[in-house]
């Protein structure tokens, strides 16, 4: 069978609407350049559509004409790879999952460990945010929370200290290991304030690790000026 032949039959395996990218076809002992012949004739048939360069999708046909690719299904190659995750969506429409803004934008945040530059898909736009931190699928529950933390007071349309109690109650529920995980999360990789919100909601835990950590910010003369005004929040050196 012709490398054409191979790769036509492979793609007759996609679903209509779902995007599939030219790596999905290099094999050994096949020519790269082949493959990449092979699809760009495909797509001039009309077959299939590139949305960008080496990635392509079955367009979905209705009695109105063909369905552009969706903007979830653009999204998920950034959110995606070989099953991994190697993204997630921060930003407004993280705030909004959480119930801190009533906003949702046509600019999604991508939270990533490589540098991109934007993209755009129909009215939305993809920004890229780069983090050092090391994303896997079991820590981004723990980086979601922390990005919340890190951007209380930039969250459009909340009230700071309401949104603090409603980031709280999610946090309380966490045990023992996830927890002393978020602690660690924020002490290497985020600034020192978000050490100090984290610490004050969970300072009724009485946690070793807490108290460490509240004699290590007690000793700052300045405070952090968020807006968030509760009962222990100054001696976390919190205003």
């Amino acid at each position: 069978m012709s490398i054409f032949s191979r790769v036509n039959e492979k793609i007759e395996k996609y679903p209509e609407g779902v995007l599939f990218s030219c790596d999905d076809f290099f094999e050994k002992n096949i020519s790269r350049t082949a493959v990449l012949k092979s699809l760009e004739r495909i797509e001039k048939t009309g077959k299939i559509k590139r949305v960008e360069k080496g990635f392509y999708y079955l367009p979905i046909k209705s009695i109105f004409g063909e369905i552009p690719i969706s903007s979830n299904e653009y999204i998920k190659k950034f959110l995606y790879k070989d099953k991994e995750k190697i993204g997630y969506i921060s930003g407004n429409n993280l705030y909004n999952r959480y119930g801190l803004t009533t906003q949702l934008s046509n600019l999604i945040e991508i939270t990533t460990n490589t540098r991109k530059n934007k993209k755009y898909i129909g009215n939305i736009c993809i920004k890229f945010i780069e983090t050092k931190v090391p994303i896997k699928r079991e820590s981004i529950k723990y980086l979601e929370i922390l990005d919340i933390l890190k951007n209380l007071n930039k969250i459009s349309d909340g009230n700071i200290t309401e949104n603090y109690l409603k980031m709280k109650k999610n946090i309380e529920i966490f045990d023992l290991e996830d927890s002393l995980e978020l602690l660690k999360f924020s002490e290497e990789y985020y600034p020192l304030f978000v050490s100090a919100i984290l610490g004050s909601i969970l300072e009724e835990k009485r946690f070793k690790k807490v108290q460490i950590l509240k004699e290590k910010i007690a000793k700052k003369k300045t405070f952090f000026k968020l807006g968030i005004k509760l009962k222990n929040t100054i001696e976390w050196r919190i205003k």
